[in-house]
């Protein structure tokens, strides 16, 4: 019998993350990768007032698909 190979399917989430108080946050994250430029580019301002720093996007591979109602019109095929 041979090696048991198991694939598992993995989607691209993405996030807004920053650094304060010396600590990593994830402030905003989505399967959506045009909502979360858009979240950025309209929250950055606020955040730094409330004092985050090095607002940056990243991304990561999750196993959990996305939510087909929450995302309908976005393709993930």
């Amino acid at each position: 019998m041979g090696p048991t190979h198991i694939t598992m399917n993995t989607y691209k989430y993405y996030e807004v993350i920053a650094i304060i108080d010396g600590e990593k946050e994830v402030l905003f994250g989505s399967y959506d990768r045009e909502a979360v430029w858009e979240e950025k580019d309209a929250e950055s301002p606020s955040w730094r007032e409330e004092g985050y720093r090095k607002i940056s996007l990243r991304t990561r591979l999750v196993a959990e698909a996305p939510d087909p109602v929450v995302y309908a019109d976005c393709n993930f095929a």
